[in-house]
């Protein structure tokens, strides 16, 4: 059964570049806008979208419905007059003023919608306009000094202290600009049974064994209690991450037979000099080297290789206390209520 690549219940892998892209009948202001749509949460009406943005765009908002975050392909994109280029973040919460949104060049964006996503009220959750090479990176293993790294957008977004348990990202999850370094293998799968995630790579190439090879443009996501990984890099990635509550740390691992193999035939068998194709996990030759593997299919049949999308295949109960889905429950519920300071003046 082929799954609909914006659902954020089920694991998706897809190219968002080869989607579709129409008149979009999306929030204001993206509405009306030509584009296609990512991924969408059909309890929380939270969405992600790619959008052509034309030149001479210009549209005004007072934020009341919707939270709007803008990362930028191309092009340029001002919020009150603050302007960015290719890189650039602009994010207009909601409840925070709103502002005027412009563009002179034209752009290509990815555009989050949240309705009502849990936040911290203003100052501390404001309008900001980021140049994303102005930011320092952070390590995004406590502890670490390299293999991953980011630069927080979406703010506030704390990371753990090493050694402690903790949270990555505010009270409504994070988007991240995050880095791989080339040749890194993370041979542990791993769950997070907090958030959903999206990842999606904007240069470089990333390998994840059941899921694909990806390329520019490759998005792959994971909903909550789905075992992800191992995955390595080749040449090093470029991905913005994006997840729909604060993410639990550590990650409960599990190992994964093989990893080391399976990621070093990539590593070995991978091409510089042309570009990283998009191939999904069914379509790639590594598939069968894995399934080939009689230290692999005996670790599947095993009860820890059959924990896939974390619930019991009879009794259909989470393994963990979260359970598919419940950061959906949880986000659909909430309203945000306190408005902007000079909103209330004008009441």
């Amino acid at each position: 059964m082929t799954i609909e690549h914006w659902r954020r219940d089920e694991p998706t892998f897809y190219n968002f570049l080869s989607l579709d892209r129409n008149t979009l009948n999306a929030p204001d202001p993206i509405g009306g806008l030509v584009g296609a749509l990512m991924s969408k949460d059909t309890k929380s009406d939270s969405q992600t979208y790619v959008v052509n943005i034309p030149s001479g765009w210009n549209v005004k908002t007072d934020a009341q419905y919707g939270s709007l975050e803008f990362f930028l392909l191309n092009g340029d994109l001002s919020l009150n007059g603050e302007s960015v280029g290719s890189g650039g973040y602009i994010h207009v919460p909601q409840l925070c003023g709103g502002g005027e949104i412009s563009s002179t060049k034209g752009a290509l964006a990815i555009v989050f919608w949240n309705t009502n996503i849990p936040a911290y009220s203003y100052p501390v959750t404001r309008n900001r306009v980021i140049k994303v090479w102005e930011k320092p990176w952070t390590p995004s293993i406590p502890g670490s000094c390299g293999g991953v790294m980011h630069k927080s957008l979406r703010i506030p977004d704390p990371v753990p202290h090493p050694n402690d348990e903790g949270f990555d990202g505010g009270p409504g999850g994070y988007i991240r600009f995050q880095y791989i370094e080339p040749n890194m293998i993370a041979r542990d799968e791993h769950v997070h049974h907090e958030c959903w995630e999206e990842i999606i790579l904007l240069q470089g190439d990333c390998f994840l064994i059941n899921e694909g090879q990806m390329g520019l443009g490759s998005v792959v996501t994971h909903p909550q209690e789905w075992y992800h990984a191992p995955f390595v890099s080749r040449s090093g990635a470029l991905i913005l991450v994006h997840t729909d509550a604060p993410m639990g740390f550590p990650w409960p691992p599990r190992e994964y037979p093989e990893a080391d193999k399976l990621c070093g035939h990539y590593l070995d068998n991978s091409r510089f000099d042309i570009p990283t194709e998009h191939i999904p996990w069914e379509d790639h030759p590594i598939k069968d080297l894995q399934e080939s593997s009689r230290d692999y299919q005996k670790w599947r049949k095993s009860p820890e290789g059959q924990k896939w999308g974390g619930y019991e295949e009879t009794t259909k109960v989470p393994y963990r206390p979260a359970g598919r889905g419940v950061a959906s429950d949880y986000r659909a519920s909430w309203q945000r209520s306190g408005d902007h300071p000079e909103l209330s003046k004008k009441k």
